[in-house]
């Protein structure tokens, strides 16, 4: 039940198969009217190279956006596989060059570099090396430092298809220790040079809400240095929307009517801790945590513990019966808007079931607590 949050698109930065198009379609972009934002069309940086076994084959220097592929020049190798770039670049940014869609390399360029590229031509990705760009280097150790992980789920990928339950279990016992190793690796790349484009292609590898402070830590690093770049503002927002509702931040007020249509808040509630519980009659996973939810209710209740159930439903009738098959006697609001909700794009909500636990200061304390991690943190806070 959860809508899939678009971050910027790391697999277009770092995947060899970076999207659906072939070149002749990426350059239909181009024409559509996308353009490389620059302040004049006099050329300032410099990129070539040689790909060995490519003669008179045509190369493409694209610039990715935080939407779209452009095409910025086509250039033609001679016999030698050689080719050279001169064009404009006046913000730092991802490029990519290549000779088919699937046949690529990507570069972090910033404005007057001079980059030299030598790879062969039968597998640009993996052949490629780079001079004179420190974080293009940098781009080449994260895509090394990820392989372990993409290798791992590919495994675990095709276990599943091939039904093979052994295999499946196999990859699937190593497969937390490897992720787990993976993200730590990221962790420790991004605190060693957060003020980098490098950086923020690396946070794309981690979770907004579990990995939140290396994503603050990142743009609040590129503050002031690269406002201009679309993958930073678009990440900038994200992170800035969701500062609001970090653990220790004070949980936005609710005011939504109840069943009998009168108005509650949760600042109403202030005094208790309160589990806001945002669900749906039709959301199945919020249908099966429901009764580990009554079982903390009544445990908890007594001593302080209050929930206020947040509805996304948009049927009166699917709600109120909700409510009574699965016996929830707390709190309960609705404005009935499902996904046009007000409720959605002030606490962020992605997706349903999620919690946030808010403490009688009103300062959220939890988020995402559900099943073993609800009661654990309600134990933690009233004892067991």
């Amino acid at each position: 039940m959860r809508r899939k949050m678009l971050f910027l698109a790391s697999m277009l930065l770092l995947a060899v198969a970076c999207s659906n198009t072939d070149a002749e379609e990426v350059k239909d972009l181009a024409n559509e009217g996308a353009t490389v934002a620059s302040e004049s069309d006099e050329p300032n940086t410099e990129l070539s190279g040689v790909l060995k076994g490519a003669v008179n084959a045509p190369v493409y220097l694209q610039y990715l956006t935080a939407a779209k592929i452009v095409n910025v020049d086509t250039v033609t190798t001679d016999a030698e596989g050689k080719f050279a770039f001169a064009f404009r670049v006046d913000v730092a940014g991802y490029y990519r060059i290549g000779l088919s869609e699937n046949n690529i390399c990507v570069l972090i360029v910033e404005p007057k570099d001079k980059i030299k590229v030598e790879a062969d031509a039968q597998n640009i990705y993996q052949t490629y090396v780079v001079e004179n760009s420190p974080e293009s280097v940098r781009l080449q150790d994260l895509n090394e430092m990820l392989a372990p992980r993409d290798s791992i789920s590919m495994a675990l990928q095709n276990a599943q298809m091939t039904r093979d339950q052994q295999k499946f279990r196999e990859v699937a016992s190593v497969y937390d220790g490897i992720l787990a190793e993976v993200n730590q690796g990221v962790k420790d790349f991004i605190k060693a040079n957060p003020a980098t484009l490098s950086s923020l292609a690396a946070i794309q590898n981690l979770n907004l809400d579990q990995d939140f402070e290396y994503f603050v830590l990142v743009i609040d690093a590129l503050k002031g240095k690269m406002e201009s770049n679309e993958f930073y503002k678009s990440l900038s927002d994200q992170v800035n929307a969701q500062r609001k509702l970090a653990v220790g931040s004070p949980a936005p007020d609710i005011s939504l009517p109840q069943p009998d249509g009168e108005m509650l808040s949760l600042t109403d509630l202030q005094g208790k801790y309160v589990l806001i519980d945002f669900w749906a009659s039709w959301c199945g996973p919020c249908r099966k945590e429901n009764p580990n939810v009554v079982r903390v209710y009544n445990k908890y209740h007594d001593k302080g513990f209050e929930i206020l159930g947040v509805s996304l439903d948009k049927d009166r009738n699917s709600w109120l019966k909700a409510i009574q098959q699965d016996g929830l006697v707390w709190k309960h609001i609705s404005d009935l808007k499902y996904w046009n909700s007000v409720v959605v794009p002030e606490y962020q909500v992605k997706g349903i079931p999620l919690t946030y636990l808010v403490d009688p200061d009103g300062n959220i304390v939890g988020k995402n607590l559900r099943g073993a991690s609800l009661e654990n943190k309600l134990a933690e806070i009233f004892g067991d």
